[in-house]
């Protein structure tokens, strides 16, 4: 096996605590960008970050917290909710970065 497939295969806490790190830097290159630019994009970039960061997080910590037992104690309408909040955390972070690119591009080209 390669080295390459063997990180993939077997690193995915390293890859994912790289990505965790990727998304914490991207959160900090947002701000810096929207206080240095005083870009809305910006900051709307920094919280579509943030919000991936932290639908990353729950993705990665929720299966061993929230284990059957919890579950079966916490209901139905839990489980319901669990299982939803990773992916519209995560959908509402990346159209937050989208919109955040975008916004700040036509905050530039109109004032500059």
């Amino acid at each position: 096996m390669t080295p390459l497939a063997e990180i993939i295969e077997h690193g995915s806490l390293f890859l994912a605590a790289l990505g965790i790190i990727g998304l914490g830097l991207l959160v900090v290159a947002s701000l810096r960008l929207a206080r240095a630019q005083r870009s809305r994009g910006g900051y709307l970039m920094a919280a579509g970050a943030a919000a991936l960061l932290l639908g990353r997080l729950f993705v990665l910590v929720s299966p061993q917290v929230l284990t059957r037992d919890v579950l079966a104690r916490l209901g139905h309408t839990f489980i319901t909710a669990q299982a939803a909040f990773p992916v519209i955390v995560l959908t509402a972070g990346l159209a937050g970065i989208v919109w955040g690119l975008w916004y700040h591009h036509r905050w530039l080209r109109k004032n500059h």
